[in-house]
């Protein structure tokens, strides 16, 4: 796997930290947030989304900080687009986009 560090390359493995707005507490990021399947959605060069091969996980647990690593295949893009929405009715975290850039 290739460095997770700046700058995204273009077709090769990435790995992210963010951190996701609690919803019921939009000044502060939601601790151990809980990630299921389809909350995560990717879209390359504007294509249709489609699900995460990986599903993001809190790292270390019990924090606030969401591990998103993305595939080579996923990063087989000049822009490539996560998107994150809580699929359950009474969200407990805030959508989310990020758009990266990728080089050559």
């Amino acid at each position: 796997m290739a460095a997770p560090y700046n700058p995204p390359v273009k077709a090769e493995d990435f790995v992210i930290y963010v951190a996701l707005q609690d919803a019921a507490d939009p000044k502060s990021f939601k601790a151990t947030p809980t990630i299921a399947a389809g909350d995560f959605k990717i879209s390359k060069d504007g294509g249709a989304l489609t699900n995460l091969t990986t599903l993001p996980v809190v790292e270390p647990a019990g924090s606030t900080l969401v591990k998103i690593a993305l595939s080579a295949t996923e990063m087989t893009a000049d822009n490539v687009v996560v998107i994150g929405i809580d699929q359950t009715a009474t969200k407990e975290w805030s959508d989310f986009i990020l758009s990266i850039p990728t080089t050559a």
